[in-house]
């Protein structure tokens, strides 16, 4: 029967409990105090759709889905965390079989499990270390060298040192019980075989026996002080990384905390760590510092003070010197004053042009490989900044005086609203309550010029396909995204209830929307204060009547296209195929994909009410973006968003191509094969 001795050539192996006793209350200890400083957050029910969450801890904890995204990263990182596990689970086996007498050692399992494949794990494991070794020490990545400012900046090295020693040593334990035991299934544990091999060429039997017994104490010294150092290091994303993945955000991609206005303490925004919830707080203690969100966010990238990896550990550090006073606290149900204002956030800890360098775009949260949440984050320390502290870059300023006086960020009066529609039959809501679909053109499709033009190749469109639909008009009103995205939560609330109260009164049952930035707000923002409707992106709704044959895109529109991914239509919304599908719907049509599309398309940078600000640092954003579709030699650039429109065609213009390059909306292209260019009405600009 194949099997081994347990414990061969090892004596008064009691030691080995008494010193995994203090090593197992280190390690408890260690995990304490992290998951006492998480409980310093509010509540957030995080529990629901159980099955969800562990089919995403499956896909994103054991198959490491996103890591694998990154061919070389994600090849080491596999390989050293799944020998990690089966390892572990080979000990496991060891001590049932040792010390609950249970015979699981033995037969086919033994040789296929516990020889063969622990000894071919444990080799890819050290391959695995060696190659995050070299890419350390040699090649450097920009992502792991960026923020020196880590506490942990030596925990790579250590860890990477540990885990070698512990299989090296392995190797070598096992090879001599293998060579001078004369195991009859030895060849079964190759690696280690070759180990015994080596040493019996050149030690004798009683040598190999005393290296045997120095070796194995060795090797469980090691083993055991890894285990207690993991939770005092960022290591402990070995169990921080699954916890925060299994209760990540299950809610809309958009949806921020709603902040409860009526409550007689409302938490308006984040002043400190205690206004944080609890899921925030172990976001901190998840992040394994690999730089992915940095190398993707588009205000790090080009050169403003934002590095959402550095805001992480920022606050990871603030944590471990501050919570545990704030832990105090918690434990008591206070929070004396005094420790509010030392553990304040912006300033002390994030600088303020950190944050309102956010475009919101999610491109951090999309490639986390632990799904910390960086920009929910970001929004509520902006909101105590404009609710509570009445700091906020000036321009937004009187961006928020138009919100609350006029309905719109422009400030124009609410009649001009429907001055874009002069020459078509646009029917009002008022006067077509039966209509099936409310067309929500939106700000920009009302008061931008460039926009303006949008929304009328739209609704010709809709005239075409005979879709029922009609607008609100002048008692349209912001849906307030920009006001929420900048932090005025109240303002935002107002401008929402607002047209809730609207659409209630109207019965609307479907929307149609020009902007993705409105989509998010109804979908997500809106639902939250407790209105549900069916909403649907102009690129959507047009794919879909292409394809069912009210929309016949016919006449040739020769152009290369590098078609723009919005980020709230894809990483919010999650529509990448709709408007590439309207575009290849169109004769004459090439796509040309830029280097950076779908889930990491590059923000046009006006997200997050940066569309009203000015940028103060590095590089302009939208130039950027820019230059990634002009490098497509593409001869128009496609885009499905108002706000991408301006910052696209400002692009273009800045870089000398608005002669030989033009700019344009997915529907307009639909609009030049569907109704020929000479018979398709003029196009007017109503509006400054």
């Amino acid at each position: 029967m194949p099997t081994r001795e347990i414990y061969w050539n090892i004596s008064g192996t009691f030691v080995m409990y008494l010193l995994l006793l203090p090593t197992v209350a280190v390690f408890a200890y260690g995990l304490w105090r992290r998951v006492r400083l998480w409980r310093i957050g509010k509540p957030d029910g995080r529990l629901d759709q159980i099955p969800k969450r562990i089919g995403l801890l499956i896909r994103h904890a054991v198959l490491q889905a996103r890591l694998a995204q990154n061919p070389l990263a994600g090849f080491f990182h596999i390989l050293f965390s799944w020998g990690f596990v089966l390892l572990f689970i080979g000990t496991l086996v060891v001590m049932i079989e040792a010390d609950l007498r249970i015979p699981i050692m033995r037969g086919n399992f033994y040789l296929f499990f516990q020889s063969f494949t622990l000894d071919v794990v444990g080799a890819l494991a050290m391959v695995g270390v060696a190659t995050a070794w070299v890419r350390r020490s040699l090649f450097k990545p920009r992502a792991l060298t960026a923020y020196q400012k880590a506490p942990s900046i030596m925990d790579d090295w250590v860890f990477l040192a540990h885990y070698l020693v512990i299989m090296w040593t392995g190797f070598f334990v096992e090879g001599i019980r293998i060579v001078v035991d004369q195991d009859p299934w030895g060849a079964w544990s190759p690696f280690g075989y070759l180990h015994g091999q080596v040493l019996a060429s050149f030690m004798s039997v009683e040598a190999m026996l005393t290296l045997h017994k120095v070796l194995w104490w060795f090797h469980l010294a090691v083993a055991f002080s890894f285990v207690a150092y993991l939770p005092f290091s960022k290591m402990i994303h070995i169990f921080t990384g699954p916890t925060s993945i299994f209760f990540q955000d299950l809610k809309g991609k958009g949806e921020l905390p709603l902040t409860n206005l009526e409550s007689e303490t409302p938490v308006l925004g984040a002043a400190s760590l205690w206004d944080f919830t609890w899921k925030d707080i172990a976001d901190l203690d998840a992040c394994t510092e690999c730089g992915r969100c940095q190398e993707n966010c588009p205000a790090y990238l080009t050169g403003k003070p934002l590095n959402p990896k550095a805001l992480v550990l920022d606050l990871q550090r603030h944590l471990h010197e501050k919570g545990p006073l704030l832990a105090l606290a918690a434990m008591g149900g206070n929070r004396p004053a005094e420790q509010a204002i030392e553990s304040e956030l912006v300033g002390p800890v994030i600088e303020a042009d950190a944050l309102w360098a956010c475009t919101s775009c999610r491109a951090c949260m999309e490639v986390c490989p632990v799904y910390i949440e960086h920009v929910p984050k970001i929004m509520e320390m902006r909101r105590h900044q404009v609710m509570l502290q009445g700091e906020f870059p000036n321009e937004l300023n009187q961006v928020f005086k138009n919100l609350e006086r006029q309905g719109n960020p422009w400030g124009l009066g609410a009649h001009t609203r429907t001055k874009w529609t002069e020459g078509l039959n646009v029917p009002l809501l008022a006067d077509n309550p039966d209509a099936e679909y409310l067309f929500w053109p939106g700000c920009s499709g009302a008061f931008d010029q460039r926009g303006q033009k949008i929304v009328r190749s739209i609704v010709q469109l809709l005239e075409a396909a005979g879709v029922s639909y009609a607008i609100l008009g002048k008692e349209e009103k912001c849906t307030g995204d920009s006001a929420r995205r900048a932090g005025n939560e109240m303002l935002f609330q107002q401008l929402a209830m607002e047209n809730i109260e609207t659409l209630k009164g109207y019965g609307v049952k479907k929307i149609i929307t020009h902007c993705p930035h409105c989509l998010n707000t109804f979908v997500n923002d809106y639902r939250q204060m407790g209105f549900e409707v069916e909403v649907v992106h102009h690129t959507q709704l047009l794919d879909r009547l292409v394809k069912d044959g009210r929309l016949k895109p016919v006449a040739p529109v020769a152009a290369t296209v590098a078609y723009h991914d919005s980020c709230y239509l894809g990483r919010y919304g999650g529509e990448y195929e709709a408007p590439r599908e309207l575009l290849q719907a169109i004769p004459g049509v090439q796509i040309k994909e830029m280097e950076r599309n779908r889930e990491t398309s590059m923000c046009c940078g006006a997200g997050g009410a940066q569309m009203w600000m000015e940028e103060h640092h590095g590089t302009r954003i939208n130039i950027d973006r820019t230059r990634q579709a002009l490098a497509t030699g593409a001869e128009t650039v496609a885009t499905n968003c108002p706000f991408c429109m301006t910052m696209m065609s400002d692009g273009v213009a800045a870089e000398d191509q608005a002669g030989s390059v033009q700019v344009l909306d997915v529907a307009e292209m639909l609009l030049k094969s569907v109704t020929p260019a000479e018979t398709a009405p003029e196009v007017a600009a109503t509006t400054e």
